[in-house]
């Protein structure tokens, strides 16, 4: 197992690793958006799903009891991968899900494998967007789909909020229609773009439901330890809390979106 202290350089990488330590990770909308995405996906049973930025596998998981589908989970961080692979075995879903490391953008996989490939919260991360999206195209199957549901600047905001974004993140969030642009650009056919507002009080209620008390405690626990340890941790929570004052504006230009296209 990889050493959970040793973080990297880039925001976006510090960032991931930081969750890996947590066991944690988090989209917009919860499992309400999950389901979406799975409609506009048309994901069902005997369905091939590839879910990209897999995490500790809770929307794998997710997906393979509620859809009866089989899911190949992938993600950079070996840690994630290991609490995946813990999750599935605990919810008995092991012989439906699968969970390795690779790298969006270059996929260990034949072409054609996956009836559709998606992602929650990815591609924001992802510096070569139209890159990603090509070789998630590439090992998708004809007439199948490729969804992600990503963060979006439903209004563009002050620079400064973008800055802060970027340095505490390493994310870059689009518009709403710079996305479904991507989705053109790849050429994909039917592409459908929906687009959400974020309710913070909403959005923390559903985090809370989705997760076991101990779960969540479990996590601030291993990151307070963290925080500790690690002089790199210290100096990103610093640099987190260092927030611009119109910080808590930022619900009036942050929403997410919903980006699905067909091969």
């Amino acid at each position: 197992m990889q050493d959970r202290t040793k973080l990297a350089k880039k925001p976006a990488d510090r960032y991931f690793e930081f969750q890996a330590v947590m066991g944690l990770t988090k989209h917009m909308g919860g499992l309400k958006a999950t389901d979406v995405l799975a409609g506009l996906c048309r994901i069902g049973e005997g369905k091939f799903i590839l879910d990209v930025g897999c995490g500790p596998g809770r929307t794998a998981c997710y997906l393979a009891k509620v859809y009866g589908c089989r899911v190949m989970g992938i993600d950079l961080s070996e840690s994630m991968v290991e609490l995946a692979r813990d999750r599935a075995a605990k919810e008995g879903v092991a012989d439906k899900v699968t969970f390795c490391t690779a790298d969006a953008m270059k996929l260990p996989f034949e072409e054609a494998t996956f009836d559709a490939v998606i992602g929650e919260s990815v591609l924001a991360f992802i510096d070569d967007k139209p890159r990603t999206l090509s070789e998630l195209k590439r090992v998708t199957k004809e007439d199948g789909s490729i969804g992600f549901n990503e963060c979006a600047w439903i209004k563009m905001p002050p620079q400064q909020l973008i800055q802060y974004i970027s340095d505490v993140l390493g994310a870059a969030f689009l518009t709403p229609d710079g996305w479904r642009d991507l989705w053109v650009a790849a050429g994909l056919k039917e592409v459908s773009a929906r687009s959400y507002k974020v309710r913070i009080l909403e959005q923390w209620r559903s985090e809370l439901k989705e997760l076991e008390i101990n779960e969540m405690f479990g996590a601030w626990r291993r990151f307070i330890g963290l925080l500790f340890r690690s002089p790199e941790c210290r100096r990103w929570a610093r640099k987190t809390l260092s927030m611009p004052r119109n910080i808590f504006a930022l619900f009036k230009y942050f929403g997410y979106g919903i980006y699905v296209g067909r091969k």
